[in-house]
């Protein structure tokens, strides 16, 4: 099985919950778990550290649990870096958690299934276990779908497409595909990315999804959503605040197996209806009702 690289902070209830959803999945005993929690922030960080260090002490019914604890804070981009470079210095392949996101029981059987399925094939990037709610097509024959830009809430890799990524780029090099990344993720991407370069966040997300577009590559999603994200959105996530303009609809099944469109294969319709997420009017409408929520 592909092992699981799991990052938690300070939220140990949440990270609880996040373990005993994967450990439902029929993988969970076959699958090594890589758990790395970051070192608090501040003084008043570390007691809530601590014992999310006690959960991930705590955590049973997988094939391994490997603990990392970092004495200091890295935050959560350099930490899932990190983190992820280390699992596949012994693995060709990693799936990838966060402490705030609950997984549906096919999880395991999906990620892997996909990351066995497009291992040799280049141009898949990552593997996403989250969709947005979107309408499929009638007549869609598969189970899931690409899309040109990734997802963090629940995904996968190859070692070859990780090792694709610069995490340094230069401004010269964004500003020479501003308007192709733009068009190929949506209106947020060159924006993202540029304040990434500028200090103003430190998304790994958006230096990933550059690397995919500069490869010309694609991600894999099924159909309906795999990840529970509202978790994210409790207010207290690292990147995240209490009101989100994604929505998603639960897979129905409780196990299921998938079938998968061919390599490149993608859907104008699908992408344009996933994208729409990303769309200016919006992100125009959340920023107005985060002035409600927070």
């Amino acid at each position: 099985m592909t092992p699981l690289a799991l990052f938690a902070y300070n939220r140990p209830e949440a990270f609880r919950r996040t373990l005993e959803a994967l450990a439902e999945n029929p993988q969970a005993p076959q699958t090594p778990v890589y758990i790395f929690v970051d070192g608090p922030r501040s003084p008043a960080d570390a007691s809530k550290v601590a014992q999310t260090r006690r959960v991930a002490r705590e955590a049973r019914g997988f094939a391994s649990v490997t603990l990392r604890f970092s004495e200091q804070n890295k935050g959560l981009a350099e930490s899932i870096i990190s983190g992820v470079t280390e699992v596949l210095e012994g693995a060709d392949a990693v799936i990838v958690l966060e402490d705030d996101l609950r997984v549906h029981p096919s999880f395991l059987s999906y990620m892997n299934a996909a990351l066995q399925e497009y291992r040799d094939k280049p141009s898949v990037f990552s593997v996403c276990g989250y969709t947005n709610r979107i309408r499929i097509p009638a007549g869609y024959p598969y189970d899931a779908h690409f899309c040109t830009r990734s997802s963090s809430w629940g995904w996968g890799t190859w070692k070859d497409r990780w090792e694709k990524v610069d995490w340094a780029p230069t401004r010269s090099e964004l500003f020479r595909h501003w308007f192709g990344f733009r068009r190929w993720g949506g209106s947020d991407c060159s924006k993202m990315l540029l304040g990434c370069l500028r200090g103003r966040n430190h998304s790994w997300a958006i230096r990933f999804c550059f690397a995919e577009y500069l490869t010309g590559g694609l991600s894999l999603f099924p159909n309906r959503s795999l990840v529970d994200n509202s978790g994210s959105f409790s207010g207290d996530g690292t990147n995240c605040r209490k009101f989100s303009r994604f929505r998603f609809e639960w897979e129905p099944e409780a196990h299921r197996t998938y079938r998968f469109p061919p390599e490149g294969l993608t859907d104008p319709r699908i992408i344009r209806r996933s994208l729409w997420y990303h769309s200016l009017p919006l992100r125009l409408y959340s920023r107005i009702m985060y002035l409600f929520y927070d």
